[in-house]
This record gives structure tokens, C-alpha cells and sequence, in this order.
């Protein structure tokens, strides 16, 4: 039977009295670490000979290690030796790893930390004495010149918003003082830098943030240029003389043109004519992506209006490397179809309600075309229905379980009754 000598002495028959043999060790409770790191971390492996208080300093050096919230261990004896069980609970939060602005690489810290500590992993808990560890290897290893410069250990969230154990300097990170550009020829940097600035400086500067600003400011200017390949293989940083802010470089590969080629509807097929003149496709010419997206939105559109409200078109784009062209293939998930309910007004007399209802020309159980509500009020606004009308608004409520739309349209003040009917169709 096993003892626990973490809580009480085992037998004396089986208790040893000097120093024992280990055969195997085992561990159990563990769920992000594995059992070698546990077993590394303790210190006590098989083939080594412990006595008693050994294990109960290894089970110390467990506890005060910063992973675990419990430690206790038990022996038995095995093959004229002993078997050893760690029964442990991790800390319950475990935390992303991320290093920042330090002088070594990445890969390098992380090798640095798991010699270290076996027990270092992707996922750190962030208890105290793991981050103040952890800190003071990298500091000794990297010799900070200044109080600055050291290292410091805090969670902060990602780009995604995850909390993530990052070790970065102490010193306030550096923000974004002015950008230029290298190797583009395409598209000047006169015309490069006022649109990124805008979005750029003054941002604190994290590369993995800036490169999203590049793509979703400077890609689309080579995109509709048919660039579709373009690259910003290295961005460099110096500090600003002016201030303690970054100059940052970045080395534009803007590669060559495409082509649009060619264009398949999934599913759509009968109507792939239609589908070219809605979405204005030019095939054969420069590939604007711009273009090419806003053809996307004009099909998704058109679907809408008969009314499939959640109508989806999606776009995946193929790149013909030998040709130089990128063909496009689009796929319709038009979704459950929606029809007009009931109509709702508010603001209007009893006299100027009922010629109001008399020319909405949407019936109930009829497709619900949501552009329908705003383009009768405009129709009533250009024919001069109401004199000196006043603001006006249309609110649809969408019923998702019944696939139905309410519409209310609200006048506010009180117009004087209708002049004359429009003609309000669409």
C-alpha cells in the first residue's frame, strides 16, 4: 500500500533508513506541464539514490517554484528499490509567453529560461516568484546599462485582447515619430507618408501593430494597382534626434502586375452574366482589388433586396503566376428570406397617416427589400408631399426567429396634411 510521507510516516517496515535506490518515478495531477518536466524540476530521477529528507526537499522546491498550488509525494517499494509518485495541482491560469524590444531574439530568451527551468513553457503561470525568476535571468544574461533597460515582467493584453506574460524594458515604450519608405517606385513616398501618418504617428510602436497598419493602409494602394504581391520584407527603427520617438523604415517589394482573370460564381453559373454586369467586372484588365471588392459588396447587395438579409458573398482569389493573373471565384450564401410584416408610423395626424399608409407600396408577406424604408421617405421628401417637412427616419426591427421585419417610419413635428400622391416604386 502506498504511504504518504507528506502527511504521515510510512510504516517502519517499509520505511528506508539510509539512502534508497529510485527505480521510477511518477506523477500525477499534472495537465499543461508533462510529467519529464515535473520530474526534471524536482530534481529526483530514476537511477538515483535519495534518502527520506531529499524528497522532502524536492517537494519544497516544487512548492515554492510558482506552478504549483499543492505538492505531496509517495513511495513504495519496487524491483529491491523504491517507486516515487509526485501527486501535484498546477496554478489554474497558465498565460501566453511574449518577449518585446529586448536585445535577444526571441528563440534565444526562450532557450535561455528553459535552461533555466524545465518547467518553462509556452504558458507561464504569472505568479510572482515565476515572473521575478524569469526577470532576473534575462537581466543577468543581457547586463542592462541602464535602470531603464532592465527587464520587467507584467500580463498586458495582445492585439487580440489576450492577457500575455510579456518581458520587455522598464523604460515606456517608444512611439511612432515619423515613417519612410525604401524601394518603392510605383507609388512615391510623398504620397506614402501623409497616409500613413495619419494612422501612424504618435502609436506606440510594436512591429506585429504596425505591419497591420501597413496592410490595411499601404496594401490596398498597390492592390488596386494589380500589385498584388507587394511585400514589406524589413522595417527598421532609429531613434528620433528630435524626441524620444522611432524614424521608422519601411522597404517596400512591390512586385509585379496581375491581371484580372477569370471570374466563376459558384452555383450561379446560369447567371454568370448578370452577376459580371452587377458586379462591374472588367476581366483582361489591370486586377483593381478595390474594384473587385466593391463588385463583391454590389452582389451581396443585390441579394439582400430580395429579401435575404443575412446574405453572405464570399471571394477567394487565385494567383496564375505564369500567366500574371489572379482569378476570382465567388460563393452566395443567401441565408433565410426575410418579408415585410407590419408598418408602424409615429409623428403624423389622423388626417396624414392614412395617405401615407395609401402610397407605402410594400405589402405584408412581401420580399423585404431593406432599402425600401429610406427610399419612401426620400421618394416623400423630393415630391413635396408634406410642406416644410422636418427630420424623418426609418427603423426596421428584424425578427430572426420569424424571418420578418417590422418597419416604423417617424416624422417628427406635425406636417400639414398630403398635397398630392407619388408615385413611390423603387
Amino acid at each position: 500500500m502506498l504511504a504518504a510521507l507528506a502527511l504521515a510516516p510510512l510504516l517502519l517496515a517499509q520505511a528506508p533508513t539510509g539512502p534508497f535506490p529510485v527505480k521510477a518515478v511518477l506523477v500525477k495531477g499534472n495537465r499543461l506541464l508533462t510529467a519529464a518536466q515535473v520530474t526534471q524540476a524536482a530534481g529526483i530521477l530514476p537511477g538515483q539514490s535519495v534518502r527520506p529528507a531529499d524528497m522532502d526537499r524536492a517537494m519544497q522546491k516544487l512548492l515554492s517554484c510558482g506552478y504549483f498550488d499543492r505538492v505531496s509525494y509517495r513511495y513504495e517499494p519496487r524491483d529491491s528499490g523504491y517507486a516515487l509518485e509526485w501527486d501535484i495541482t498546477e496554478v489554474t491560469v497558465f498565460y501566453p509567453v511574449a518577449f518585446e524590444d529586448l536585445p535577444l531574439k526571441t528563440p534565444a530568451a526562450k532557450l535561455l529560461l528553459l535552461q533555466l527551468d524545465p518547467l518553462f513553457g509556452d504558458k507561464i503561470p504569472a505568479t510572482q516568484e515565476v515572473l521575478r525568476r524569469y526577470e532576473d535571468a534575462l537581466n543577468q544574461a543581457i547586463q542592462p546599462p541602464t535602470p531603464e533597460d532592465r527587464i520587467r515582467a507584467a500580463l498586458a493584453p495582445n492585439d487580440k485582447g489576450e492577457l500575455v506574460a510579456t518581458f520587455r524594458p522598464r523604460r515606456p515604450l517608444p512611439s511612432v515619430y515619423q515613417v519612410d519608405f525604401t524601394g518603392n517606385k510605383l507609388i512615391r513616398s510623398e504620397e506614402l507618408r501623409p497616409i500613413l501618418a495619419g494612422a501612424a504617428t504618435g502609436v506606440i510602436y510594436k512591429e506585429s501593430d504596425f505591419r497591420d497598419i501597413l496592410d490595411i493602409k499601404i496594401r490596398p494602394l498597390y492592390e488596386a494597382r494589380g500589385r498584388l504581391k507587394v511585400a514589406f520584407p524589413e522595417i527598421t527603427t532609429a531613434k528620433a534626434p528630435e524626441n524620444f520617438g522611432l524614424n521608422v523604415t519601411v522597404r517596400v517589394l512591390e512586385g509585379e502586375e496581375y491581371n484580372l482573370g477569370e471570374i466563376r460564381f459558384a452555383g450561379e453559373e446560369g447567371r454568370a452574366e448578370d452577376w459580371l454586369k452587377i458586379g462591374n467586372f472588367r476581366q483582361g484588365v489591370t486586377a483593381n482589388m478595390n474594384e473587385v471588392e466593391e463588385g463583391r459588396r454590389r452582389m451581396e447587395l443585390a441579394i439582400k433586396r430580395t429579401g435575404f438579409l443575412d446574405a453572405k458573398v464570399s471571394a477567394r482569389r487565385t494567383l496564375n503566376e505564369e500567366r500574371k493573373t489572379v482569378d476570382m471565384d465567388f460563393s452566395f450564401s443567401p441565408g433565410p428570406r426575410y418579408s415585410f410584416d407590419k408598418l408602424l408610423i409615429r409623428g403624423l395626424d389622423i388626417i396624414s397617416e392614412p395617405e401615407i399608409r395609401k402610397i407605402w407600396g410594400l405589402q405584408p408577406g412581401a420580399p423585404f427589400n431593406p432599402e425600401y424604408p429610406d427610399f419612401f421617405l426620400n421618394k416623400i421628401r423630393e415630391d413635396g408631399v408634406f410642406d416644410n417637412l422636418g427630420e424623418t427616419k426609418a427603423l426596421a426591427a428584424v425578427n430572426a426567429q420569424t424571418h420578418t421585419v417590422e418597419v416604423t417610419l417617424v416624422f417628427k413635428g406635425a406636417p400639414p396634411p398630403p398635397a398630392r400622391k407619388p408615385r413611390t416604386r423603387p
